[in-house]
Formats: C-alpha cells, sequence, structure tokens
C-alpha cells in the first residue's frame, strides 16, 4: 500500500443549512400535523359556540358572563277617562346570605328588634340548612321595606349589615285607596291577580320575564354591548275600564250616608249606561282599602255586588207585567180586582200595603199591588212565565268580565211547586245579582233590547296597540218598541204616584219600582224575622234613558224598612249626579208629583206577604191558569167599562166585586163561580142584574182561549 493516500468521504451536518437528515424530515411532519390539529380544534369550537349558544361554558368562561332578569311593571288600570287606577311602583326589599353573616343567629335576633319580626321564625329561617347540610344562600329578612324602614336599615351597625342586601322590587299601589276596590281586586305578594279585574285580565296585566346573558366586567356590570344572548319581557298591558271614578265616588258616599242613616250593616249599587251596558258605577259596601290588606276579613273582599243573589221582590214585576203587555193579554187600563188587599191563592195568603178595589192596571203597578200581578201572571201561565223570565236573561250571568258574578238562581218549569205561580210573578222564589237586574231594567230603558253588561272597554299594550276590545254584540229585541215605552210610562208613575216617590229628581223624568224581599233562613227554613233586602231599580231620562241604576240596601233598621223610603234617596242622588256629570239634557217633570215625604202611604207592598199555607186545599188544588179568570173589570173595544170575569171567585169576593161596579146580582149555589150572565166583557151600561152560579165541583172544566172565558163545562 505504500504511496497510497486513502481518503475517506464524509458529510458534516451544518446547523445552519444543507440538505435535512431523514429523522429530522419526520420531526417537520409531526409538528406540522400538530399545528393542524390545533387549528380544527379551534375551529370546531369556535362552530359549536355559534351554533349551540346554550352550551356549557367552562369555569373560567363563566367567570366572564353574567346574567340578569328583565322585567317591566305589571300593567295599569285606568277609568274611563285615562285616571289612573292601579299601578306598580318600586320599593326595596330586604334579604340576606347567612353563609357572609358573622353570626346568623345574634344577627336574626337584632334585626327581628329593629324591624318588628318575629324572633323565633326569623332565627329558624337564617339558620335553617339546605338538603346538603350547608347553610342557605337567600332568605327573605322583610319585603317591601317603608320609608322608616330603609332609615333602619342605613342606620344598622356596618358589622351587622355584613351579608344583607336590598333588592330593588315591584309592588301594587293603588292611588285611590278604597275607590272600586271590589272592581279592581288587588295583587298578593307573588304578583297574581286576586278578585275583579286584576284576576280576570291577569293575561293582559301580567308580567313575563326576560333574561339577558352578556360579558361582564371586573366588578360584575353587565356589559350591555357584548350581549350574548336576549329575550326580552313581555306583558304590562294597560286596562282600561267603563268605570268613571267620579260617579263612582259619588255612589260609594251616598250609600255609606245611608247605611249610617238607616243603620244597616251592608249596601250596594250599581250604574249601568242603558244604551251600551258599560258600567260606569258599581259600588260594595263595607270596602276595603287594597294597599292595606292585613285586617280585612274574608267576607269584606267578595265582591257582593256580582256574587250575592237576592229576591227581587217588586222590582221583579217588571217582567211579568211586560210579558203581559206584550202578549196582548192586557193593557194600561185593564182593569183588576185587588180583592181590597187581601188573596188566597195557591194556598197562601198574599195581601197588599194598600188595600185596593177594582183599578186599571196602571194603578195598580203604580202602587205595586201583589194580587194584580199575581192575576196577571196567572193569565200568562206557567210556562209563559217562565220563557218570559229566561227572555230577560235571569239564570245566566249579567258581565261576562266578572268571572265570579253568580248565575242566580231560577229553577226550570219541571220543579216548581203548587205556589210558585203566587211567589214567581211578584218577585219570589227567584234569587238575582245586582247585574242581572239591572240588565232587565236596561231591556226597558233601551227599548226592548237586552245586551250584556260590561266593565272593560279596551286593553292597550307598550306600544300602544289595542290587544283587546270590548265586542259590541248586536242586541236582541225582547220587547217591542211600544210595550217598552208602555213600560218606561207605567215606572215613571211609580215614582210621580206611587211607591217610588223618595226618588223622583225634579230635572229629570226618571221610571223605576222598588222591592222589598224577607231573607231567607240560612237553615233553609222559613225567613228571618224582620230582616229585609230592600231595593230600588229605574232609569233616567224617561224620553230617551241613558242611565239604569240600581240600589240595594240590606237588613235596614228601621221603621220604614221598605226599598222606596230606603233605597229611593240613593237613587235620586246618585242619578242626578251622573246626569249632570255626563251633560244629559234636562228632561223635567211635567206632572205634579205626589209630596215625598208621605212615606207611610208610600210602604213597598212585599212585607206583608205570608209565606205559610193558611188557605183551604181547594185552593190549593185549583188549576193555575184558573186565576186568569179573576182579572177583573175589563174595557169594551170602545174604551168602556166592561164585565169583569167572576169564573173562579168565591161569593166573598163575587159579592165585594158586585158592590164595587154598583150593580144588583142574583148568586146561585156554593163554592166557586162557574157560570155568569150577561158574560165577560158586556158593557156594564147595559147590566142591571148580574147572575152568578157556584159550585163546589172540583173537576169544572174552563175554556181559557176563548175570547169571553166562559165556561166550557157547567155541572150544577
Amino acid at each position: 500500500m505504500g504511496g497510497y493516500r486513502i481518503f475517506h468521504d464524509t458529510y458534516e451536518c451544518d446547523p445552519y443549512g444543507g440538505p435535512p437528515a431523514q429523522s429530522n424530515l419526520f420531526r417537520v411532519r409531526i409538528v406540522t400535523w400538530g399545528f393542524l390539529a390545533v387549528f380544527l380544534a379551534v375551529a370546531a369550537r369556535l362552530a359549536v359556540v355559534h351554533t349551540d349558544p346554550s352550551s356549557e361554558l367552562t369555569a373560567e368562561e363563566s367567570a366572564h358572563i353574567g346574567e340578569v332578569e328583565l322585567r317591566v311593571p305589571r300593567g295599569e288600570i285606568r277609568d274611563c277617562d285615562g285616571g289612573l287606577l292601579a299601578k306598580d311602583r318600586r320599593v326595596y326589599s330586604l334579604w340576606a346570605d347567612p353563609r357572609a353573616m358573622a353570626d346568623p343567629e345574634m344577627g336574626a335576633l337584632t334585626l327581628a328588634a329593629r324591624f318588628g319580626l318575629n324572633e323565633e321564625e326569623l332565627v329558624s329561617r337564617l339558620t335553617r340548612r339546605d338538603a346538603n347540610g350547608r347553610p342557605r344562600k337567600f332568605v327573605w329578612i322583610k319585603r317591601w321595606l317603608s320609608e322608616q324602614d330603609l332609615k333602619t336599615y342605613e342606620n344598622l351597625d356596618p358589622m351587622l349589615q355584613y351579608g344583607l342586601f336590598l333588592k330593588n322590587e315591584w309592588v301594587r299601589y293603588y292611588p285611590e285607596g278604597e275607590l272600586a276596590a271590589h272592581v279592581i281586586g288587588f295583587v298578593n305578594r307573588e304578583g297574581n291577580g286576586c278578585d275583579g279585574v286584576e284576576m280576570s285580565f291577569d293575561k293582559h296585566l301580567r308580567c313575563t320575564t326576560g333574561k339577558q346573558r352578556s360579558r361582564v366586567d371586573a366588578n360584575r356590570h353587565i356589559l350591555r354591548s357584548l350581549t350574548l344572548e336576549y329575550t326580552g319581557p313581555e306583558g304590562g298591558d294597560t286596562v282600561h275600564l267603563t268605570i268613571d271614578k267620579n260617579i263612582q265616588r259619588t255612589l260609594e258616599r251616598a250609600l255609606d250616608k245611608r247605611m249610617a242613616e238607616a243603620n244597616a250593616p251592608r249596601a250596594m249599587g250599581i250604574i249601568v249606561n242603558s244604551k251600551t251596558g258599560a258600567i260606569l258605577a258599581m259600588a260594595t259596601r263595607p270596602a276595603y282599602d287594597p294597599n292595606e290588606r292585613g285586617d280585612v276579613t274574608a267576607e269584606n273582599f267578595r265582591n257582593r255586588a256580582a256574587e250575592f243573589v237576592f229576591e227581587p221582590g217588586s222590582s221583579f214585576k217588571i217582567v211579568t207585567a211586560a210579558a203581559a203587555l206584550e202578549e196582548g193579554l192586557i193593557t194600561t187600563e185593564t182593569r183588576i180586582f185587588c180583592e181590597n188587599g187581601a188573596f188566597n191563592p195557591y194556598g197562601h195568603r198574599i195581601r197588599d200595603f194598600h188595600k185596593l178595589g177594582v183599578e186599571p192596571f196602571s194603578t195598580c203597578f203604580a202602587e205595586s199591588s201583589n194580587v194584580a200581578i199575581i192575576k196577571v201572571g196567572a193569565m200568562l201561565g206557567a210556562d209563559r212565565l217562565e220563557q218570559w223570565i229566561r227572555r230577560f236573561g235571569f239564570g245566566t250571568r249579567a258581565c261576562p268580565d266578572l268571572p265570579l258574578e253568580s248565575k242566580g238562581i231560577f229553577r226550570p218549569r219541571s220543579q216548581w211547586s203548587k205556589l210558585s205561580m203566587g211567589s214567581l210573578p211578584m218577585g219570589q222564589e227567584i234569587a238575582v245579582t245586582m247585574p242581572q237586574l239591572a240588565r232587565a231594567f236596561s231591556v226597558i230603558a233601551s227599548g226592548g233590547y237586552l245586551r250584556n253588561l260590561y266593565i272593560v272597554d279596551r286593553v292597550v299594550s307598550r306600544d300602544g296597540s289595542v290587544v283587546y276590545e270590548h265586542p259590541h254584540e248586536e242586541p236582541v229585541r225582547i220587547l217591542s218598541e211600544t210595550t217598552a215605552q208602555t213600560m218606561k210610562e207605567l215606572c215613571h208613575q211609580v215614582i210621580l204616584h206611587g211607591t217610588g216617590k223618595p226618588a223622583n229628581i225634579p230635572e229629570y223624568r226618571a221610571g223605576g219600582k222598588t222591592g222589598t224581599a224577607q231573607i231567607a233562613n240560612p237553615s233553609g227554613r222559613g225567613f228571618l224575622p224582620d230582616k229585609y233586602t230592600t231595593i230600588f231599580a229605574g232609569f233616567a231620562p224617561v224620553a230617551d234613558p241613558r242611565l239604569c241604576a240600581v240600589i240595594v240596601v240590606q237588613e235596614p233598621n228601621i221603621k220604614l224598612h221598605y226599598g222606596g223610603s230606603v233605597c229611593g234617596p240613593v237613587f235620586k242622588e246618585v242619578m242626578r249626579d251622573a246626569l249632570i256629570r255626563l251633560n244629559v239634557p234636562p228632561d223635567p217633570v211635567q206632572d205634579a208629583p205626589d209630596t215625598p215625604n208621605a212615606f207611610p202611604e208610600t210602604g213597598d207592598e212585599d212585607t206583608i206577604v205570608a209565606r205559610e199555607t193558611e188557605d183551604p186545599p181547594t185552593s190549593a188544588s185549583q188549576p193555575l191558569d184558573n186565576l186568569a179568570l179573576m182579572s177583573a173589570h175589563p174595557v169594551t173595544g170602545d174604551g168602556e167599562p166592561a164585565l169583569p170575569n167572576f169564573i173562579g171567585m168565591t161569593k166573598i169576593q163575587a159579592k165585594a166585586l158586585i158592590d164595587q161596579l154598583g150593580i144588583r146580582w142574583d148568586p146561585r149555589g156554593a163554592g166557586r163561580v162557574v157560570m155568569q150572565d150577561p158574560p165577560a166583557g158586556v158593557a156594564l151600561r147595559d147590566v142591571t142584574l148580574c147572575s152568578l152560579v157556584f159550585s163546589n165541583d172540583a173537576h169544572e172544566e174552563m175554556d181559557l182561549n176563548e175570547t169571553k172565558r166562559t165556561p166550557k163545562v157547567a155541572r150544577l
């Protein structure tokens, strides 16, 4: 090998360049794939965040996100002129975090003394633990702090304040106090509407809370510009009532005054626009202040004006009278024998305060004769009477806006007793609500149309749009214009010359009807002695009625406990004030009314109706419609006095009527009249002698469909 040099070829590794080694190339690939994986993970996470915002955040992310509850105040309630009746206002409530308090038990004792709270209850709430044995995070100390409570909190020792917090809340406020309290209702601490409009329109008034999720700053303050999620609150609409708070205030004051004068425990009233059915005022006395409900009894919370039912008494006679007029059975001049104030149909005795003889129906109605209206009811018959009572709306709610309003009590024809036809025509054996009675009188006032009442006119949302408006349905005509006009005049005569004299309004001709009904015994047996419900219902002005009102005073403890004398003056005061406020043109009284102070002559008639069965069984077994034959002394087609129908009368009743007519008679037999000659309807000027045949035969059949109503079969 000598002379040869051997060279070994090698590659030196250059750290700053040169071709990479095979192992280094592998490392580069790993790094590249790693960066790609990280990029894809970030991209996937961003996609999840954008497509599913509700996905769980890490603890670190949650520390920078906050959520707040969004709430708007509960909707306002306003009267027909926009006057505020109910709204929400901000108040502070005090709560505690027991975990942050130095000594929860000692703190509870101190706070109870400072804020007037129950010590044991507060200690129990602050020291109570959750299911895991840990102290609770949130405990109410006192809700809705007063100004004095806030000062007490501010003056607490700083060490005691540690762990205490103030929460801003909304609380319901009623600026008019007890005005229309039973109509409006109230809201409990949980924000739920209770009673009245607060309950029936709760879905419009209540607020559905929203929420906002946003990033927060270092002090946990929401950064609204960095909102992640937003759901706005809804609701809080404004409800506009038909109530006029000025008319409402007048009604409440008048009822309070009359309650004090009559020494009565309860009273109520309603005023309605008879052309539309809008309720302008509705009051129950005594009332309560919804801002201060702590000592109010459950009974005083009830809206008795809508929930309470009562026998309408003689105020119900408008139904019987209107039905008979509409059916063409009587006219205002039909002469009726009122039995000189005492009558024994259907097995129980009926008496009148005013002892009338043979009088035209207009006088019978003005003096509120029970005897006359029972005979008119018999003309109608049981089936038609039931139909007319239902046509006037009794047995159904009168105001859908008042969900707690009673339907009243009216039994179907199949459940009537033998005494029913001696009770229903004059407003007994039926119980009604005040809105139902107002609706019935509005039928007459409006010219014969039946329409429901309402108390909510419209609901307006926060953006100003109308979300609800009372549906003005087409009213149902149940009376002809002629009959309605006749009833208006009859009701006007009640106030001018009958039992309603104390309700006379000099500036406006008014019409109405009185009522005095005994109060049923809660045991279900009989009636309470010397306990009455007094009623006056009417409308004004007669020429073109604008308003209808019903006034009810319960259990007046005075001598003149009649509907006219107790409730009439209230009707006069509130109706006059309302008509003047509404700028209704005067409609002054044309006829000279009787002296309104003659209360003994204006006593109502229902107070002396004997309820028990006192007469012989033959009276009770008599066919109901036969009593129609006792309606006496009609007029001929020329308007002349005519011979009345004596069929069905006893000998005493027939003799009394014969003496009234001033004619001679020829009685034959005993019992009740089964045949007469001349027949009913003959002009009195042509009658010199009237022959009457009497019989005790219970099977005597009468043809009530013939115009003269003569006997179909006479068994002598």
